[in-house]
């Protein structure tokens, strides 16, 4: 008994070392890994860190700790209130990392997070709170730089209440954070006077159009433009109508769009919408596939061609060859040749012209590029026309 003992304790003393080793060796790559993700800025930190929480998730490692941390922080640098208040709970749930300092900071990002009006997460009473404990905690601890923060938090969040937002603050508030459902939603619960101001009205019809709710959008934008000739009225209109496949009234509105931007003296803007009026032309004709495909396949035929140099030269030296045996046997003769040998001459150079084409009779482009210049020539003349109308309808 003595003596298995006695094995089983070499055995752990040979094999602790590799155990440590290992151990080691994970400790090492979980601390590069996170310093990697902690030293890139903006929304790469914030991925970067998100990914390593993922690949680390044992929330009882420093660096994990560290990596929620770290996300309250990133978070809130960048405007993603949402973001610093659900990684700053994590991160005091878990256990704030640091000698103190770092759990004085996070009450104060949660309470400032909290604070900011007009935050989807927006909470005087819950942001007292956080900066309460962010007074507590930095007294107890003798945080001065923290304490003097939280203290001028304090006082701003104890002040008079947030000025009560206007209707057209509301629903720009809800356009800007994304939220269009709510934004089409508020508009609907407003008065008439309300719903005719132009700001308003204007919102609610971009949340349509980013809901894809193209039918309602092309209504509330037609509204707009018969008392207002906006250049992104006209170009929203458009656009709409193109996704919808309308050509006709694509081509109207986009050139409109094009010189009213001309008048806004925003000349990339004109030429975006022009381009798009111009396509949408060529969609109407179906001009578009046709020059598609006609580039294919003189891309094909001058590709083929160059694969013909062979057979071209040897079909060449065999109209020479001819050409001697046609000399020697009837013109030195003093006759002319039949036409049989003139007909097979003239098929050797029918075959040289198709090779020299980089194809067959079926693999050439034939005249169908100049078709095509003569369908832009007339589509054209047609864009000029309802340009030229255009203006007249904008009195330009």
């Amino acid at each position: 008994m003595k003596k298995l003992t006695l094995l089983l304790l070499i055995f752990i003393l040979a094999v602790l070392p590799a155990f440590s080793d290992k151990k080691e060796d994970r400790e090492l790559v979980r601390t590069q890994d996170y310093i990697a993700a902690a030293t890139k800025t903006g929304a790469a930190k914030i991925q970067a860190l998100q990914a390593y929480i993922k690949k680390f998730p044992d929330i009882k490692q420093k660096w994990t700790k560290f990596a929620y941390y770290s996300l309250t922080e990133e978070s809130f640098k960048t405007n993603k209130y949402g973001d610093a208040v659900k990684y700053g709970k994590n991160s005091l749930e878990i256990g704030v990392p640091g000698q103190g300092g770092e759990e004085a900071r996070l009450y104060l990002i949660l309470a400032n997070s909290l604070g900011i009006t007009g935050s989807p997460v927006f909470n005087k009473d819950e942001a007292l709170k956080y900066v309460n404990k962010a007074v507590s905690f930095s007294t107890q601890k003798n945080l001065k730089d923290t304490l003097q923060a939280a203290k001028d938090l304090k006082k701003k969040l104890s002040g008079p209440p947030p000025k009560k937002l206007s209707p057209e603050q509301k629903i720009k508030m809800h356009y800007g954070n994304e939220e269009y459902a709510e934004a089409i939603s508020f508009y609907k619960n407003l008065g008439e006077v309300e719903k005719a101001d132009p700001e308003i009205h204007e919102t609610y019809a971009n949340a349509l159009y980013k809901s894809k709710k193209y039918s309602a959008a092309l209504k509330e934008f037609e509204a707009l433009y018969a008392d207002n000739k906006k250049a992104i009225y006209a170009s929203r209109m458009a656009d709409m109508y193109e996704k919808q496949k309308k050509r006709d009234p694509a081509v109207k509105y986009y050139l409109e769009a094009s010189l009213l931007y001309q008048e806004e003296q925003n000349s990339t803007n004109r030429q975006v919408t022009f381009k798009r009026a111009q396509y949408n032309i060529h969609e109407k004709y179906d001009l578009n596939k046709r020059i598609e495909k006609y580039n294919k396949a003189l891309q094909n035929q001058q590709s083929s061609a160059k694969k013909n140099v062979d057979q071209i030269a040897g079909m060449k030296r065999k109209i020479r060859r001819e050409g001697r045996r046609l000399r020697k046997d009837y013109e030195r003769q003093g006759m002319d040749p039949p036409q049989y040998e003139l007909d097979k001459v003239q098929k050797l150079k029918d075959k040289l012209a198709k090779l020299e084409s980089g194809g067959d009779s079926s693999g050439g482009v034939g005249d169908e590029g100049a078709k095509i210049e003569a369908e832009k020539k007339k589509i054209e003349a047609e864009l000029k026309s309802l340009l030229n109308s255009a203006k007249k309808r904008l009195n330009l």
